[in-house]
């Protein structure tokens, strides 16, 4: 949803339609739908099955909560190994992936990895925070062979890159475990808005929201499914326009997309290049700010933020005009406002008003990224894929595999930017960063603010086209409006985050006032197959 959900009537239309079958009949659909890889778990069958119900029983209760701080000290005491922990999260993806579809591929590795951090760490050796720790990349960031990097696409199902990203060399190099890929929207977003608003790819089929027939957004949503489910303990997602935001909002967890640059996206499959910026999807500030600090390019200590009073004193510009004037927003407004208050924050009108006319290019803007970033990369690994138009074709050539979803949003991108050369692509690249910046900026300045205040991805192509920070903390459940109630369906229920947008390279500063909230609302919700 997040890329191309308002800007594109058709996608929307379709959308509709999807959803006027039954939601029992469609879920059960696509629970019985096949992958084109299965998910190998049959190499784990024996450390899953060794597990007892004691240790499964308060690992359930103990991980529900707990922050990776909190994971280390028991492994740090001997009484949790990460190959226990590891095995813990196989057997709940072999136990409720199927249903969920939040990963594409297991890491074969899994389990040596985990050994060899429990190894290192009875020598004395912990390599950093995240030290034996399961994480998940969502599938658009290379991983050497064995594992595999599609971006959910038939056309990519078996290329692995010669070598890992380099957040993924960060991660190893910190102790981390791989776990496996995590589902996406197919090639960030570019072919389909799926069945529910992002998360479906022809490699694994539709994601699934554990928190109900609610949307799961694009196109980190196998990050934050698995995430939020319990099926990882962090992830590493991407964000091109609300990747991060939206998803994670949905999924009540963590998300935050960094500023431009902080994280490389050296490795990550492009989709439109002055836009992309992977970035930590977690259960709680702390998390993130730690799966932060080991794939960002700085070096900052982003814990050192993360203050109960982070947001004491500070001058918070609320896009109240802008968030009230969708239906079903003024709760969340109030209950943004009361939180604020307890946290001692002062609140100021802030206002990015006109920002859609600012920005009214983008989507042929996106389309450009499609044929200048995307497809060359593609054909870099396929040499007959030579622009989006023969990449639209080789979908078309054998749809039932390839495109079980339909490819709607490739449908209308391919001749958005037939017109547009490179020459001119980069140009407007250059026009919309401004604009978005000088929107950015004059929000801050007239207001006062140090920090803005927005709604799930509402926002989402300003800071991201700009390249400034912003993070969602979970913000409890909807009674109304939102996106189901655009399309005429009861949204109550469904999850919703407060975003906060920050200034450009106060990544640090964001995370503190990000925490602030978090610990003074607790409005995560964990979904029942979690708990």
């Amino acid at each position: 949803m997040t890329l191309f959900m308002r800007h594109t009537v058709a996608s929307l239309l379709v959308i509709c339609t999807v959803f006027a079958y039954p939601v029992a009949t469609k879920a059960q659909e696509l629970a019985q739908s096949h992958r084109l890889r299965a998910l190998d778990l049959a190499a784990f069958e024996g450390v899953i099955e060794e597990l007892s119900d004691e240790t499964n029983g308060f690992l359930d209760q103990f991980l529900a909560n707990a922050t990776i701080p909190e994971i280390q000290a028991l492994m740090a005491s001997g009484q949790l190994t990460s190959e226990v922990l590891t095995a813990y999260f196989l057997a709940r993806i072999a136990k409720f992936d199927d249903r969920l579809r939040t990963y594409t591929e297991i890491n074969p590795a899994a389990m040596e990895e985990a050994r060899a951090a429990d190894t290192l760490r009875a020598e004395g050796k912990v390599l950093g925070p995240l030290h034996g720790i399961p994480v998940s990349l969502k599938d658009n960031i290379g991983t050497a062979a064995p594992m595999h990097t599609t971006a959910g696409a038939e056309i990519l199902l078996d290329y692995a890159p010669v070598e890992d990203a380099l957040l993924v060399k960060q991660l190893r190099d910190g102790g981390a475990v791989i776990l496996g890929k995590a589902n996406l929207s197919e090639f960030a977003g570019a072919i389909s808005v799926g069945l529910f608003f992002g998360g479906s790819t022809a490699v694994a089929g539709q994601g699934m929201n554990p928190h109900g027939m609610f949307p799961t957004g694009g196109s980190s949503s196998g990050s934050a499914g698995a995430v939020s489910a319990n099926l990882a303990v962090v992830s590493v997602g991407s964000e091109t326009s609300g990747s991060l935001v939206a998803p994670s909002a949905w999924h009540s967890v963590v998300g935050m997309k960094p500023s431009r640059d902080l994280v490389s996206g050296d490795g990550v499959i492009p989709l439109l290049l002055n836009n992309d910026s992977p970035g930590p999807i977690a259960r709680s500030v702390t998390d993130a700010a730690l799966l932060l600090d080991i794939i960002d390019t700085a070096e900052i200590d982003y814990s050192a933020s993360l203050s109960l009073d982070a947001l004491s004193g500070v001058s918070v510009g609320v896009l109240a005009s802008e968030i009230a004037i969708q239906p079903g927003n003024a709760d969340l407004l109030q209950r943004i406002a009361a939180i604020l208050a307890l946290t001692g924050a002062h609140i100021s009108p802030a206002s990015l008003a006109g920002w859609q006319s600012a920005l009214a290019e983008f989507d042929h803007f996106l389309a450009g990224g499609i044929r200048y970033d995307m497809t060359p990369f593609i054909g870099s690994v396929k040499p007959d894929i030579d622009g989006p138009e023969a990449l639209a074709a080789y979908y078309i050539a054998q749809p039932e595999t390839r495109a079980p979803f339909g490819t709607p949003v490739l449908d209308i991108k391919v001749g958005q930017a037939s017109d547009l050369s490179e020459a001119d692509f980069r140009a407007l690249g250059d026009t919309l960063t401004k604009a978005a910046t000088d929107l950015l900026e004059t929000a801050f300045a007239t207001s006062g603010a140090e920090v803005l205040v927005s709604v799930d991805n509402d926002h989402s192509q300003v800071y991201a086209t700009a390249g400034y920070p912003a993070i969602t903390v979970p913000l409890g459940v909807r009674s109304a409006g939102g996106l189901l109630a655009m399309l005429g369906m009861d949204s109550s229920g469904m999850p919703v985050g407060v975003t906060l947008i920050g200034k450009q390279g106060e990544d640090a500063a964001l995370l503190g006032f990000a925490f602030a909230f978090e610990q003074a609302s607790r409005f995560r919700l964990i979904p029942e197959i979690a708990r």
